[in-house]
């Protein structure tokens, strides 16, 4: 079991299940929701920002921690 890979995956998956929980009620998260509402529109303004700031960094992060349990390091990720 690699640690920093693993605690890397589990910090990614706490940030993007805090900022699910949260982008309605959280000052700079509402911000962030309501600049890019009001860039393109509502329902694509939600896809791309739910897109960004929660599902890539939940798949992202469970894909890493996956990783970490399975000993791999981070640079065997990274280096292609």
């Amino acid at each position: 079991m690699d640690f920093y890979t693993l605690a890397l995956g589990l910090f990614m998956l706490c940030h993007g299940s805090y900022i699910l929980l949260t982008r309605a009620k959280a000052k700079h998260q509402k911000a962030r929701l309501d600049f890019m509402i009001k860039a393109l529109g509502r329902p694509f303004g939600f896809t791309i920002y739910s897109l960004i700031y929660v599902i890539l960094p939940i798949i992202f992060g469970a894909y890493i921690s996956y990783a970490g349990i399975n000993n791999v390091p981070l640079s065997a990720l990274f280096a292609g």
